[in-house]
């Protein structure tokens, strides 16, 4: 299996990016269960974090689904690398994701 490891991030217009491991593993779901989010986790020997957006810090009446201005604050450790930014029903979150023991 090949080690999933940080790519440049590159954001679309809005703010969104996803790495493509993450996203083969989404495979355009909407949902996914925890269960299976850590078996896929475990399987790839990856940890996660999340970061939600502040909405203190945004109008949503001017910022609508664009997140681009939004940028999420890296989680204590070393070696997190962003799997995906992307909008939710609970507003805009990053998921963090890291080999186990931080760093390679």
């Amino acid at each position: 299996m090949k080690k999933i490891t940080a790519l440049p991030v590159e954001r679309d217009r809005e703010g969104y990016w996803i790495h493509p491991a993450y996203d083969q593993f989404c495979a355009g779901r909407e949902f996914i269960s925890t269960d299976e989010l850590n078996t896929w986790l475990e399987a790839n020997g990856l940890e996660w974090k999340i970061s939600y957006r502040d909405y203190e810090e945004i109008d949503p009446d001017v910022d609508g689904y664009d997140i681009s201005a939004w940028q999420p604050e890296t989680p204590a450790g070393d070696g997190w690398f962003v799997g995906s930014i992307h909008n939710t029903e609970d507003g805009a979150v990053c998921i963090w994701l890291r080999n186990k023991g931080g760093a390679v």
